[in-house]
């Protein structure tokens, strides 16, 4: 049974959530999220209560224009009747949950029953990520696939709001059912929960999952040691890392030595002009004062002890450091 949840409130809607895997985040599930991974969503539905991310430019205009985008489906296709949905969607055995945009009504549209996603890009966006309207983003395809099967719709379809102030358009973009995928979403999020009650963590995205690292390893064992003896990976990446260190610290003090030496040709001048393509101003701000409060953090310190020749400090004693 598909429970269906008015949504009268947003807080009340968030803590609906957090008890399931949802439709906007089911990608990570397969790797192919652009703004979560597979392990930040694990620490998550462990318990782990992740700052909330803050609103931003991209968010507000997703809001402020999804109105927008179906008004211009229903110009569109005057033939349907675009119906905001205003409902949560779970399966509550599989503890999938979905959140629609809109439904078409099914007495409008002798298809059927029918989902409509809303979407807002910039044109560059557009082109690069979804082929000019010729291929759907994989996690956007998963997101309408899971809000099908819980509201059992016939099909769905992504209006994409292309927003340019020049040439506004909107494109419409079918996804019909797909049994085969729709398996394959059942069995990673059963696969998911499972995983999750046993505490198998999944693999961590080195590039994306500083967050959920920093969960797992808040705190340490008083003493403990961990003999890395015969490990043959570490040695490679410490070198590694100790060239990129020397690198951003040469990087660094060619960067401070350019913008003294631009500091005193400007002098007293508070702009500089004259120059195509770059504006350069050199004002006094205010800053106001503030107190840090306390907190504790696992410092990660490196220290290069190899033979001088292999050194690309130069030899320099310097501590490398990292806050963890």
């Amino acid at each position: 049974m598909i429970e269906r949840k008015l949504i009268a409130s947003e807080a009340e809607w968030l803590t609906w959530r957090k008890a399931d895997v949802t439709a906007s985040t089911i990608a990570a599930l397969f790797g192919r999220h652009p703004y979560t991974t597979a392990l930040h969503l694990h620490l998550e539905k462990r318990g782990v209560d992740f700052p909330r991310k803050p609103d931003n430019r991209v968010t507000r205009r997703g809001r402020w224009l999804e109105p927008a985008v179906a008004k211009a489906v229903g110009e569109q296709r005057p033939d349907w009747r675009v119906i905001p949905a205003g409902v949560y969607l779970r399966d509550p055995d599989l503890r999938l949950g979905a959140t629609p945009d809109f439904f078409i009504d099914a007495n409008d549209n002798p298809r059927g029953f029918c989902v409509l996603q809303t979407k807002t890009c910039a044109p560059s966006v557009f082109e690069r990520d979804w082929d000019d309207g010729r291929e759907l983003p994989f996690w956007i395809k998963l997101q309408v696939m899971v809000e099908m099967m819980l509201a059992d719709a016939a099909f769905g379809f992504v209006g994409a709001l292309v927003v340019d102030p020049y040439a506004m358009d909107v494109h419409l973009i079918e996804v019909p059912r797909n049994a085969d995928l729709e398996a394959e979403i059942i069995a990673a999020v059963k696969k998911f929960w499972a995983d999750v009650e046993a505490g198998r963590e999944p693999p961590a995205d080195l590039a994306r999952d500083s967050d959920a690292i920093r969960e797992l390893t808040r705190r340490e064992q008083s003493g403990k040691e961990l003999d890395l003896t015969g490990d043959n990976e570490l040695p490679v990446i410490l070198a590694q890392r100790a060239a990129l260190m020397a690198w951003i610290k040469s990087a660094e003090t060619r960067c401070e030595q350019i913008e003294n030496e631009i500091k005193l040709t400007l002098g007293d001048a508070e702009r500089g002009t004259g120059l195509d393509g770059w504006r350069i101003t050199f004002k006094t701000t205010e800053r106001a004062g503030y107190q840090v409060p306390p907190k504790s953090i696992r410092s990660l310190r490196i220290y290069d002890r190899r033979p001088l020749p292999e050194r690309p400090d130069g030899g320099e004693d310097q501590t490398q450091q990292g806050a963890a």
